[in-house]
């Protein structure tokens, strides 16, 4: 390493450590300040005083007008306060899930309208490459939900996504995180109570080798045999196997909806189940007798649930469109794909099912989805 690699590398250093130590030392402040109200509040009461406890509640003087505007012009009774137990653990959101989020907390006082944090909510919601979710707990029925007009928040939920297929979360994204919570923080007049950094980043790190050896994306490949299809006969013959759904130039999908219970009860979603991918640029020349020697059926393993069969699904849809186009099914170096090749796949198939099950991130589950995207 050169003189300047090396001086280089010691300026990053020294950047990093000044975002964590300044981060450090706003926590700290937010916290002594909150101590320092409730001491006081405590004296005025006569009742005895304690030792600093960590942010939950903002004293009053401190909540950005507009707030308790908003919710006195709503006209609505404050509901009870929610009891400890309720509030603690927190139950899973439907879409921020402690499996693959780090998650800040924010508790109000008294219930604050869903538009009033909608407005104070950052103006972009990304840590980097890292997306960040917000939920509130409804104040009337205790469920964790997007925000929503018209709707009052008990408590709000921050979140930044520890790992996905760009990588593990870290120290400088996260580090954007707790600026972005502390900023939502004074606007609000509660301090975040955020998860420990070092604890963080090691989890988004054992969640990024997880991921890395549990994911899968499978292909076959139709090779054509002497002449080349055109475009138009190839469309035609994919949406006769069931490929009816246009996703982009040169991709289709064979889309299915699958209920998630045993039961088949609850809102059904809809999976891009089995993808066909072709030469986009021959489909955005917009000539429908272009040649195209290749199409690929791709499965994204981790995207499907595998209650709808989606491997055996590509195999028949493989063989149905081969035999349509007089197509050869070869793998990604050109090497024929035999049965007994597909069945060894399909057995390794069973075994990453039912690890990524055993980590509550079964295939085709918002979380999984998430995490593998």
């Amino acid at each position: 390493m050169g003189p300047l690699q090396e001086a280089l590398a010691v300026v990053g250093v020294v950047i990093i450590a000044a975002v964590l130590g300044f981060n450090g030392w706003q926590s700290w402040q937010l916290r002594r300040r909150r101590a320092r109200v409730e001491r006081d509040d405590r004296v005025e009461r006569g009742e005895p005083g304690g030792g600093e406890t960590f942010a939950v509640t903002a004293p009053q003087d401190r909540v950005e007008p507009g707030l308790d505007d908003e919710a006195q012009a709503s006209g609505a009774d404050a509901p009870p306060e929610p009891t400890a137990e309720a509030a603690r653990p927190r139950a899973t959101a439907p879409r921020i899930d402690p499996l693959i989020d780090a998650i800040a907390c924010f508790v109000f006082e008294q219930p604050v309208p869903g538009e009033a944090l909608q407005q104070r909510l950052p103006r972009t919601a990304r840590a980097g490459t890292k997306p960040l979710l917000f939920e509130g707990r409804n104040a009337h029925s205790g469920v964790w939900e997007s925000l929503q007009p018209g709707e009052r928040y008990a408590e709000l939920q921050a979140a930044v996504q520890m790992a996905s297929r760009s990588g593990a979360l870290n120290a400088i994204e996260y580090s954007e995180f707790v600026t972005k919570c502390h900023a939502l923080g004074e606007a609000l007049g509660v301090a975040p109570d955020l998860p420990d950094m070092a604890e963080v980043l090691e989890q988004a790190r054992e969640l990024d080798g997880f991921a890395a050896g549990n994911d899968a994306q499978l292909s076959i490949n139709l090779q054509a045999q002497g002449v080349a299809w055109g475009l138009d006969f190839l469309r035609q013959q994919a949406q006769g196997c069931g490929f009816t759904t246009h996703l982009a130039a040169g991709r289709m999908a064979l889309v299915e909806s699958y209920a998630e219970d045993a039961e088949g009860q609850g809102e059904p979603r809809r999976y891009a189940v089995v993808q066909l991918q072709f030469d986009a640029h021959a489909e955005l020349a917009d000539d429908p007798a272009m040649p195209v020697a290749r199409a690929t059926l791709l499965l994204d393993v981790p995207q499907v649930a595998p209650g709808l069969r989606p491997f055996a699904r590509m195999r028949e849809a493989a063989r149905q469109l081969a035999q349509a186009l007089g197509a050869r099914q070869v793998d990604d170096n050109g090497a024929p794909l035999s049965p007994a090749a597909l069945d060894q796949i399909e057995l390794q198939l069973q075994q990453l099912y039912a690890s990524l099950e055993a980590r509550g991130l079964g295939a085709g589950t918002p979380a999984a989805q998430r995490l593998f995207a």
